[in-house]
């Protein structure tokens, strides 16, 4: 599938652009989730493009207190005409990067996290096609 899992601490990328690569910019972003302990969202989803060789890259990472905490966390995406690529279980710092050649294609991209709040709950944002070109 050309996913790539977790990374050791001492190289934990803090943005989505450090994630993702040299040359992605982010295109556009969501919150999900909920920090019970903050009272503010627990990760974002991140849709990220590079212009020098076509390729988008998802990447959900967390934010607020769940920086750090193990929470089943996903990044995925989907090229119009295509099938998803998704990296989806336990990460303490962020799900993805999940890259696809989208190069004058559409492309739809989704994040989620499972969250604590008085019971396991799982929030996700699934964005329609876009950013096609």
């Amino acid at each position: 599938m050309g996913l790539v899992g977790a990374t050791p601490a001492a190289a934990v990328a803090s943005t989505p652009e450090a994630a993702c690569g040299s040359g992605y910019s982010v295109l556009e972003s969501h919150t999900v989730g909920y920090d019970k302990s903050t009272g503010k969202p627990a990760a974002r989803v991140s849709l990220l493009y590079n212009a020098s060789n076509g390729n988008n890259c998802v990447v959900t990472m967390h934010i607020n207190g769940y920086v750090g905490y193990g929470a089943v966390t996903e990044a995925g995406i989907l090229v119009e005409g295509g099938s998803w690529k998704r990296d989806k279980k336990e990460y303490q710092y962020y799900a993805g990067p999940v890259y696809v050649s989208a190069a004058n294609k559409c492309v739809k991209y989704t994040g989620g996290i499972e969250y604590y709040d008085n019971g396991i709950f799982w929030d996700s944002y699934t964005s329609g096609f876009g950013h096609c070109g």
